[in-house]
């Protein structure tokens, strides 16, 4: 009689360790995984943007996922090719390509070309530059030290500011008699006056628009994308020549660097029509300042919430 009523003690054991693998989400040694683990990593994915609140704190300030910053380059890249075409247009140097304001710095020392500043405006070009790179570069350490994709707020205010800046210029370039610049409304037969040059407030602009340059380049550093380094095209085109999957059906990098290269040319052709319109240098530099603030403003509102760390603290 005691062996019968002891027989049914072991099922009645092994009850609570299955339900205890149940409840913490671990499957059994030498079973399937358990249903209710695999819901919760469902969970945590699908529920994150749901958890937290448009307007969180923890959304503004949390980490975003990395994919979509690329578009945010590309569009960079766009207003490299506005920006420094207006700029080589009417004061005859860059301040994006610095490799050109060097060649420019050089030729300066033999009065080349016909332009008395253009020592100064490289000068001005580089070094605010190199400043608005390393000021990037060490702020971006200090606030956000797990890189930009750490922190929303301050990813989307690398792109902000530089619209701000550019915005700067345009509000001056706006002002009537101001800043030194070829006059528009005119066409391709027109002849470019000689006075712009040879006045030194032509170097009013460098520093805002050169500054967002260094940041521009080194968000893009910052943001993982080696690939499109969005200021110049010496290296891409290289790259490109280089890649052997060049031809391939499926090759992002190959995309990216093609892309830059027709979007940098498409800013400079636009650029440059936009200097022939009524609007002239002004309406490069506020459209320009509009790309940016909208990159910056899609990155705050669009870029989805990071989901590693939505599902290790659910499931932690």
């Amino acid at each position: 009689m005691s062996s019968g009523m002891m027989a049914p003690m072991p099922s009645a054991s092994s009850g609570p360790a299955a339900e205890q693998d149940t409840a913490t989400g671990s499957p059994a040694a030498n079973g399937p995984p358990s249903s209710d683990h695999v819901d919760q990593e469902k969970l945590a994915v699908t529920e994150s943007a749901q958890e937290v609140g448009f307007f969180s704190r923890r959304r503004i300030f949390g980490p975003v996922e990395k994919p979509g910053g690329d578009y945010a380059l590309l569009a960079c890249c766009l207003v490299t090719g506005l920006v420094d075409a207006a700029s080589f247009g009417n004061w005859g140097i860059f301040v994006g390509m610095q490799t050109g304001n060097t060649v420019i710095l050089g030729l300066s020392t033999a009065g080349l070309p016909a332009n008395p500043y253009a020592w100064l405006t490289t000068l001005i070009s580089i070094v605010t530059f190199l400043i608005g790179a390393i000021f990037t570069f060490r702020t971006s350490a200090y606030i956000s030290p797990e890189g930009p994709y750490s922190n929303r707020l301050w990813l989307s205010t690398l792109f902000l500011a530089q619209g701000f800046l550019i915005l700067i210029s345009a509000a001056l370039a706006t002002a009537p008699d101001l800043i030194p610049q070829n006059p528009g409304n005119t066409s391709r037969t027109t002849p470019e006056p000689r006075d712009v040059l040879h006045n030194i407030r032509i170097v009013s602009l460098l520093p805002p628009l050169a500054f967002q340059s260094g940041m521009q380049i080194a968000s893009s550093r910052l943001l993982g994308y080696n690939e499109l380094p969005v200021n110049v095209l010496t290296s891409t085109y290289c790259d490109l020549m280089g890649d052997f999957r060049l031809f391939a059906l499926n090759n992002v990098k190959r995309d990216r660097r093609a892309a830059a290269v027709v979007l940098l040319l498409v800013g400079a052709i636009v650029s440059g029509w936009l200097m022939r319109s009524r609007g002239g240098l002004p309406s490069v530099l506020w459209i320009s300042a509009g790309v940016k603030i909208l990159t910056g403003l899609g990155m705050l509102v669009f870029m989805p919430v990071a989901r590693t760390e939505e599902k290790s603290e659910k499931i932690g």
